[in-house]
């Protein structure tokens, strides 16, 4: 799951995210160098008038989605050593950020763009033998130049879990 954060989380339900890591653990105690690819989605609600302020003037029944896809690069350092280990992770990449809306006018208007971002966040492990379970928030903050969103950046707070192995 992902929660929108800023001015926008008002015009987007909550969202959807998926990631991939390659975590690559350094000997002597030094923080895990981290890879990460992410990919994000918002579906805008129906009557999003926010947003379609901004487009027309003031016509409800726009629909349209946010798709962010990101690599960052960064690391992990657990807090820690033991079966539970909590950690966190700091990190800079770049990210896709796609934009689409269609307004119930027939309108449509679509953006595409590449902004610098950072991502930080927490998150636990659990040992299970040879495998690691995981829970983490990380705050994604993407500096962009002015889209869909009057604001000088886009954030969102993905919740994910998943298996390391």
């Amino acid at each position: 799951m992902s929660v929108p954060r800023t001015g926008w989380r008002d015009a987007v339900r909550s969202g959807v995210n998926g990631q991939g890591f390659l975590l690559l653990r350094l000997p002597g105690g030094l923080p895990a160098l981290r890879v990460a690819l992410d990919y994000q989605k918002f579906d805008w609600k129906e009557t999003a008038q926010s947003v379609a302020t901004e487009l027309t003037s003031g016509a409800l029944g726009a629909e349209g989605r946010t798709e962010t896809f990101g690599g960052v690069g960064g690391f992990r350092m657990e807090l820690f050593r033991g079966p539970v280990r909590p950690y966190v992770l700091a990190g800079v990449g770049a990210f896709n950020v796609r934009s689409a809306i269609a307004l119930a006018s027939g309108a449509s208007e679509s953006s595409a763009e590449t902004n610098f971002g950072v991502d930080g966040g927490a998150g636990i492990s659990l040992r299970l033998g040879r495998l690691d379970a995981f829970i983490e928030a990380r705050i994604q903050n993407v500096y962009t130049q002015k889209g869909f969103v009057d604001t000088k950046s886009i954030q969102a707070i993905p919740l994910t879990f998943g298996i390391l192995f």
